[in-house]
């Protein structure tokens, strides 16, 4: 029996309850194997019983069940191992009579492996995949692999950044064919795969290759612009750094270098902030990378637009659109070239929230090109000490000057002054929140004195 050192902890309970099944590891599994990755999700093939294995595997070792497609009887059981990280194991029935047949219609050669755990290691291997991942090739499994699925198109593209593999060009050539079959392929689909490409690795050079295969209509709506994708590789950069425990002298470049000598200490900060999900399994580190491809707010034909062919939920889209009018703010500060006020940084997470934090790097990324030349390293301090300013107000100095404490409430208001609910009584909040972050109004008496004050000069301008 092969070892079993690259596989997740749970992998021999797993195999054991299989046993009845006749189940074969296949996927991506068997390729990571072959590469000697630390393997994190499971995928079986069984010639039948699916969803009695899946019960058995779920039942034996708290985990949920989920039937994915009734009709094929997929089934997705999730688990979480030792360390509470989530495994996902996937079964689903043979495409065909055999395991042969089953690899036969998979997509790519590299996936088209399967593994018996009941033998003796050897894995089947029928389209010399193993070869092909030892080349770096992709290549398709069929002619009609990409026919029978054109995600398949899209996915390509995500093996190749991911392993680092050459598209080979009869496999660009069925791409570039049936690629327009993306069109009747469901958004949601479209959108999963995609997450995938945006979970990195090099997801501006993924972004690059989808445009030179024409996929852009099928996957945006416009095509991806040279200089978008110089965002996304600068943004692809900078998380890199921040997301590794770097010392700012492993920074590709002397701008990143300063970069991160000058916002290094907010790396733990941010970290967590890239990997908050909004939504489970979707994190602000993969949205970062659609920003930069957005459009002007402003125009709303294309925000209808971008969320029919994309659909993600409500709150990520807000949180694109604030962060994209976010970062139209700081180029503002940047331009101006004045240091910005508490009272500055108060309104603009006022307005943008969280994504505020996101406006700051897409900003950064937008500039950056302007700073290339090692003689504009006083002017680029600048621009970064501006940016610090901001994620200082955001995680070091949130209380004086983005979330002041509460001194006074609307029944306070309302109580103290004889005004009745209204408009007027959020005016008088915010100006007293306002005035707490420009003059550190920090109790109740000094909140009253200074409301007291502003009602009778208003009362006194109406007289």
């Amino acid at each position: 029996m092969m070892k079993i050192t690259p596989f997740p902890a749970l992998y021999e309970q797993i195999i054991e309850l299989l046993k009845p099944y006749q189940a074969y590891l296949v996927g991506g599994a068997v390729r990571d194997l072959l590469l000697e990755r630390p393997i994190h999700d499971l995928d079986f093939a069984l010639p039948e019983n699916t969803i009695p294995a899946a019960k058995e595997v779920a039942d034996n070792l708290g985990g949920a069940f989920f039937i994915l497609d009734g009709d094929r009887e997929t089934v997705r059981v999730i688990l979480k191992d030792e360390d509470g990280k989530r495994m996902n194991v996937d079964f689903s029935r043979f495409q065909g009579e055999s395991i042969e047949e089953d690899l036969a219609a998979r997509d790519f050669t590299i996936t088209s492996m399967a593994l018996d755990p009941r033998g003796d290691g050897k894995i089947i291997d029928l389209f010399q995949g193993a070869q092909d991942l030892k080349d770096r090739k992709l290549r398709t499994t069929s002619a009609r692999s990409l026919t029978d699925d054109p995600l398949r198109c899209i996915r390509a593209v995500r093996l190749a950044a991911q392993f680092r593999l050459r598209i080979l060009p009869e496999t660009k050539d069925q791409i570039r064919k049936y690629g327009q079959g993306i069109a009747d392929i469901s958004p949601e689909r479209i959108r999963d795969e995609l997450f995938r490409i945006l979970d990195g690795p090099k997801q501006a050079a993924a972004f690059q290759t989808i445009e030179i295969l024409g996929l852009s209509p099928f996957v945006f709506f416009d095509e991806i612009s040279d200089q978008q994708i110089k965002y996304l590789a600068f943004l692809e950069d900078l998380w890199g750094l921040f997301l590794k425990d770097h010392d700012q002298d492993s920074a590709a470049n002397w701008s990143l270098g300063l970069l991160i000598h000058r916002l290094g200490r907010f790396r733990k900060d941010i970290q967590e902030f890239l990997r908050y999900e909004l939504v489970p399994g979707r994190t602000n580190y993969q949205l970062s990378f659609i920003a930069p491809l957005l459009e002007n707010r402003e125009d709303e034909s294309k925000n209808r637009d971008w969320s029919e062919i994309l659909p993600l939920s409500n709150h990520e889209w807000d949180f694109l659109n604030k962060s994209k009018q976010a970062s139209e703010g700081i180029l503002k500060q940047v331009r101006s070239e004045v240091p910005p006020r508490p009272l500055d940084i108060y309104r603009y997470y006022r307005q943008n929230g969280p994504a505020g934090i996101l406006g700051v790097f897409l900003a950064v990324a937008v500039v950056s090109s302007d700073y290339e030349n090692n003689s504009h390293q006083e002017d680029w301090i600048n621009v970064l000490d501006i940016c610090r300013s901001y994620l200082e107000g955001w995680w070091e100095r949130k209380a004086q000057w983005v979330s002041p404490p509460i001194l006074l409430d609307g029944d306070d208001i309302q109580s103290e002054f004889s005004i009745s609910p209204g408009p007027r009584i959020g005016f008088l909040l915010e100006s007293l929140r306002e005035v707490q972050v420009e003059r550190g109004i920090s109790s109740r008496e000094e909140a009253l004195q200074f409301l007291t004050d502003l009602v009778n000069e208003r009362n006194e301008r109406t007289e």
